[in-house]
């Protein structure tokens, strides 16, 4: 799908599947739906594969102009890739205004230019923690996996597709048609 035309000023989403099995694609862990909400309404949002993190830091920052600001997803697997992507916009001068990581695997070191991350998961473990002590705020918050009972409750595959989830989701990474601004941590 055509990315819309939007201002820098806009900003961009960029968002990190999960692993998938063999034969099945990216839109099996509902980022596709979620990439597709986003652009229609006028927020430009890109979807990779976690091993793909490095060139899609490379290719937003060879953008001209660069979005002035950047919002990032992982899911899954998903979750390391886009504390990476992160850190590299970091290293190169553009911070990240938020960064949700959905049900991620293991544990991330949240980047100093990363202004918020927001960590939802099905289950209590341990948190995405700062580079350094105080640099970034994360929020750690546990979905009730009661959310979806029709469908025996939420589990890690149906968490990314859940339209209540998503809808958590939307509201951390845009506000009023562009990439939702953060205050700079201690600010």
């Amino acid at each position: 799908m055509a990315q819309p035309i939007a201002a820098p000023e806009v900003g961009r989403v960029v968002l990190f599947t999960g692993l998938n099995w063999s034969g099945e694609s990216y839109r099996a862990t509902g980022t596709d739906a979620l990439a597709q909400d986003l652009r229609r309404g006028g927020v430009p949002a890109t979807v990779h594969r976690p091993g793909e993190w490095a060139r899609a830091a490379d290719d937003l920052l060879a953008l001209a102009p660069r979005p002035q600001a950047i919002a990032v997803y992982g899911y899954s697997a998903g979750g390391p890739a886009a504390a990476r992507f992160a850190r590299r916009l970091g290293e190169a001068g553009l911070p990240v205004e938020t960064m949700v990581l959905l049900d991620a695997w293991g544990s991330a070191e949240v980047a100093c230019s990363v202004r918020l991350t927001v960590a939802y998961r099905l289950q209590p473990g341990e948190a995405p923690s700062p580079a350094r002590p105080g640099c970034a705020r994360v929020q750690d918050t546990v979905i009730d996996a009661d959310l979806a009972p029709g469908l025996g409750g939420l589990g890690h595959f149906s968490v990314a597709v859940d339209a209540t989830v998503m809808r958590l989701v939307v509201e951390q990474l845009v506000q009023d048609g562009r990439v939702r601004r953060r205050p700079a941590p201690g600010g």
